[in-house]
């Protein structure tokens, strides 16, 4: 009776584990941070194009979220490496402006349809 309700229990588990799996990918969010304190999460491709001012150290980062992705249009630091970086669309990409101590991550996870052989 042990060893039936042990497998049973094992069989339980590995589903439960497949199924969550498969159903709790969360969609990809952008992550904005001060430092070390999270200012806001949005999502990496909102319908309607979102306007967020980061107060970092030295003033205010501008940043735009939009179906394109995330990009940084205006900070007060003197190189302009955030601005020119560019839009940001793919899980793990990150936007920082150093002086300004604002960084930008995107986080989630992806299914790949790509296996260790055809990477």
């Amino acid at each position: 009776m042990d060893r039936i309700l042990l497998m049973i229990a094992t069989i339980t588990i590995a589903l439960s584990w497949q199924w969550l799996s498969q159903h709790l990918h969360g969609i990809p969010m952008i992550h904005i941070y001060h430092g070390k304190t999270l200012l806001a999460v949005y999502p990496l491709h909102p319908k309607e194009t979102i306007h967020f001012n980061a107060k970092g150290d030295i003033g205010i980062s501008k940043i735009i979220i939009n179906q394109d992705g995330v990009r940084m249009i205006d900070s007060p630091c003197t190189t302009k490496r955030c601005i020119l970086s560019g839009h940001r669309h793919h899980i793990g990409d990150m936007i920082a402006c150093v002086p300004n101590r604002i960084l930008i991550s995107i986080q989630g996870t992806e299914k790949s349809q790509l296996d260790a052989i055809s990477e």
